[in-house]
């Protein structure tokens, strides 16, 4: 008998292999993005899109375009884009990039049909789907991402790898892909730790029962696509909120019974350890993982340290792992099946 949310986690640890797909085509990747980027494109600005969690790698995607180029770049939900087009691209020459595994997700198309109606529009697809090119005008793909799980995991982190890696090839960065070449090894030795870490959460606090996470920057998109893993996977109450933004109404809920994760970006590592400090006075379980965050992290519950000498960049794709293994660990314990979440289906049509 299949244990449940076998499959999800099996492919889960196939995330490696995603991220050596990625590096094994940089060629073609560059080839296609040489193109977009070309001199005689300039662009007023960029919007990231997609829907659920390739929103939420939008989120993450905009926010390292933007700090890798100068280029103004945002995310916006499909559907905004589709009922409220002109607010977006009238009047601008715009490069729109819709995120999604499936290329048959239906507020896709009709967001991408909508604004490629206006003259100064073009997509570029960040995909899974190598279909995805009879909607746009150029698609970047990762090769191996395939996915029979409805639940999201290897295809949202390969394409936040893509997404870090266009925003470094348009800055002409191309040093810090190299310094990513072994992405699949740096994968593996994480999964295993945050495996450890997310299954010792859930086992020594039986009786959470409400899960936030924080972060700010390149991890703030994450931290929502942590919540939404945690949601989908286990059927449980989360939130996701830029740290700092937590003090300001939400931690009124936080007791005894409330975990709070924080991804910490470098650059907000001190007011992250004052914040955990005081969640956990309230009583909240915390955790935090981050690059070099031990000593100023004392007295947080659970830690993890990142010491591959990344930036905060560079770890983006690797860190969504940890609210991956916390939403099976939940649904493990609830024993809920992951591969066939309540209510879902691996793309929406409408």
């Amino acid at each position: 008998m299949k244990k449940n949310s076998s499959l999800t986690y099996k492919e889960i640890y196939g995330q490696p292999e995603s991220f050596k797909g990625i590096n094994d085509s940089l060629g073609e990747i560059y080839e296609v993005l040489d193109r977009v980027f070309d001199n005689k494109n300039t662009y007023d600005e960029l919007i990231f899109t997609g829907c659920g969690t390739s929103f939420y790698l939008a989120q993450s995607a905009a926010h390292a375009f933007s700090t890798y180029t100068g280029i103004s770049a945002r995310a916006v939900p499909c559907s905004e884009l589709f009922f409220f087009p002109d607010t977006f691209v009238r009047d601008k020459k715009i490069l729109v990039l819709p995120i999604t595994r499936k290329s048959y997700t239906t507020e896709v198309r009709m967001a991408i049909d909508k604004v490629r109606s206006f003259p100064d529009v073009q997509s570029l697809a960040i995909t899974c789907d190598p279909d995805s090119k009879t909607y746009n005008d150029y698609v970047i793909l990762s090769p191996v991402s395939s996915e029979e799980s409805v639940i999201m995991t290897r295809s949202y982190t390969s394409m936040l790898y893509l997404a870090v890696v266009m925003a470094m090839h348009v800055a002409g960065r191309n040093d810090d892909i190299q310094a990513m070449s072994e992405h699949d090894k740096t994968a593996r030795e994480l999964l295993i730790k945050m495996d450890e870490m997310a299954k010792k959460i859930i086992d020594e606090n039986p009786d959470l029962n409400l899960f936030i996470t924080l972060g700010q920057g390149v991890y703030y998109g994450i931290a929502n696509e942590c919540m939404n893993k945690m949601k989908e996977m286990g059927i449980v109450n989360s939130e996701a909120y830029y740290s700092l933004e937590y003090r300001h109404g939400p931690m009124s809920l936080v007791d005894k019974n409330t975990m709070i994760l924080t991804l910490v970006n470098s650059k907000s590592t001190g007011y992250d350890a004052k914040l955990l400090s005081q969640m956990k006075s309230f009583g909240a379980v915390t955790a935090a993982v981050g690059k070099d965050i031990s000593k100023s992290m004392k007295d947080v519950d659970y830690i993890l340290d990142l010491a591959y000498n990344y930036n905060d960049m560079q770890y983006a794709p690797l860190m969504g792992f940890i609210g991956q293994f916390l939403g099976y660990y939940i649904a493990e314990k609830k024993n809920i099946d992951a591969d066939t979440p309540r209510n879902l289906s691996q793309a929406i049509v409408l």
